[in-house]
């Protein structure tokens, strides 16, 4: 008897972490808390396990309203990919997924879309380099201009041979 509880101890021991272990988010794209700065396609989430193809992901923006997106499960990743472009603000991602200890489990974290900001940044660059190529431009036509004038205005100095 005194075998068999120490067999089982230690099974149980042995095997601890894959017999209490449940499915967890280990990354995603974009984190918890991110400013994203550009258009945002798609929302990844890996898990430290497979998952099951009926695991499902929501985005909802500040007003709680749900924006569709079309979801994907690839053994341990899921993929949202947005339909259309999202608006600046603040987003809330909500998971519930089935792992492949056929334990439900769900979470949700937010992160903020501030796209704005970098396609006025990206005006205004734009502005610059075009203002900085119309004086280049306005330049080289000034020269240009000189040449020509000079070049049409210059006198003959070469003497006429009469016969």
């Amino acid at each position: 008897m005194k075998k068999i509880i120490i067999s089982t101890l230690f099974m149980v021991f042995l095997f601890a972490t894959t017999t209490f272990a449940h499915t967890n988010l280990k990354t995603s794209n974009p984190t918890d808390g991110q400013i994203i700065d550009s258009s945002l396609s798609e929302i990844t989430l890996q898990f430290d396990t497979g998952i099951e193809d009926t695991s499902l992901l929501t985005i909802t923006d500040e007003a709680g309203e749900e924006i569709p997106v079309s979801t994907s499960v690839n053994n341990d990743i899921l993929t949202a990919k947005v339909e259309s472009p999202l608006k600046d603000g603040t987003y809330q991602v909500t998971w519930n997924i089935i792992g492949e200890d056929g334990h439900p489990m769900s979470g949700s974290y937010l992160f903020m879309v501030n796209a704005s900001e970098a396609s006025e940044a990206a005006a205004q660059a734009d502005s610059e380099e075009k203002s900085s190529i119309n004086w280049v431009m306005i330049i080289l036509g000034v020269v240009v201009f000189v040449l020509v004038l000079s070049v049409l205005t210059k006198p003959n100095n070469r003497r006429r041979r009469r016969y």
